[in-house]
């Protein structure tokens, strides 16, 4: 009778459990077929430019499918372009290249590792102008099995503002937003020294939460508080790289969860609308919320190539692998100072 019980037990929680899941798969499902009608006939993807198919391409991988071959070309014809446009496109095209299985060495004739070395800064310890870039490069360094400069961490974690959150351009005056933040919080999960910053991200996405589960750009955003589809799935992905769970008891408003909440925006057609204000079918907002609704952060894949670790950033920037560096100069003044000596021993002799 025990075993009987048992078994009707797991039966039943194996059902509560797999019916969201079920439910999930069938949102990411029809959210991927509406994305598939939204190709165009040069390969990319309805959007503002060659970084919304980089998201869409990110996309059909988080949810379990090739990415047309079509479109990761399109993708390689615009690295010497957008690819090379700032430090932010840089790394967008890194994180596509890696997911679509690419090689981001020489992807389009470009290496786009070395190009991202090229925005590196020794003096900040920043890749690019911007907090958002930054965050951005730190996730394509980590999606192609490098290490970044320690600087470059210790960087991100300066620009953090005393509410926990980041700013996109890392100004105070700006003011943190949930989008920068979550990007952030990706790009710093796993780092030791990251700890307190990571405590201190999560409290501030966490007040930034609406009763209905979802995350607006910002509490103090200009443009209103409500919940959007964009950066509730940014917020979810970092709950996610944090190792929660964005439908656990820590994140719910009631019955609401973060997950619930990005369903919710979800159109009949398949896509998701940005805001409810704004019912329209929105194709950035579709290409952001598929990773997140599948239950993947980024990186949403990672592989190893060991020759860009000598390319993301100068070679005196980079961590020291083996034991301390000699300074050059000194030894060059050492070994002048030997030969004289050696050559005076000489003229004696003779």
């Amino acid at each position: 009778m025990r075993r009987v019980l048992a078994l009707f037990l797991t039966i039943i929680l194996s059902a509560m459990i797999w019916q969201p899941v079920a439910a999930q798969s069938a949102v990411v499902a029809a959210a991927l077929q509406w994305v598939a009608g939204q190709q165009q006939a040069d390969g990319s993807f309805a959007g503002f430019g060659p970084g919304d198919t980089a998201d869409a391409v990110v996309a059909f991988v988080a949810g379990g499918q090739q990415p047309p071959a079509s479109a990761v070309n399109y993708l390689a014809g615009q690295a010497a372009s957008y690819g090379t446009s700032s430090a932010g496109a840089t790394a967008k095209l890194i994180l596509a290249a890696v997911a679509a299985g690419r090689d981001p060495l020489n992807f389009g004739g470009v290496n786009l590792a070395r190009q991202l070395g090229s925005t590196y800064s020794a003096t900040t310890g920043q890749y690019g102008s911007d907090v958002y870039g930054h965050a951005l490069a730190l996730l394509a360094i980590k999606a192609m099995g490098a290490q970044p400069p320690a600087a470059a961490i210790d960087r991100l974690i300066s620009l953090q503002l005393r509410d926990g959150g980041w700013s996109f351009d890392g100004a105070a005056a700006t003011g943190s937003d949930t989008n920068t933040t979550a990007l952030a919080v990706m790009a710093l999960v796993g780092r030791a020294r990251a700890a307190d910053a990571l405590n201190a991200a999560r409290a501030y996405l966490r007040g930034q939460q609406n009763p209905d589960g979802g995350f607006p750009y910002s509490q103090t955003s200009a443009f209103g508080n409500a919940s959007d589809a964009n950066s509730t799935a940014a917020v979810a992905m970092a709950i996610i790289a944090l190792g929660e769970d964005p439908s656990g008891a820590a994140w719910k408003q009631g019955d609401a969860t973060p997950l619930s909440a990005l369903a919710a925006f979800q159109n009949s057609s398949g896509a998701f609308r940005y805001q409810n204000a704004m019912p329209d079918n929105n194709a950035l907002a579709t290409y952001q919320a598929i990773p997140a609704l599948a239950g993947r952060a980024l990186p949403v894949v990672t592989t190893s190539i060991p020759a860009a670790q000598s390319l993301i950033a100068p070679a005196t920037a980079l961590p020291r692998t083996a034991g301390e560096a000699q300074p050059v100069a000194p030894l060059l003044a050492l070994a002048g100072l030997l030969l004289i000596v050696v050559g005076k021993a000489l003229q004696r002799r003779a």
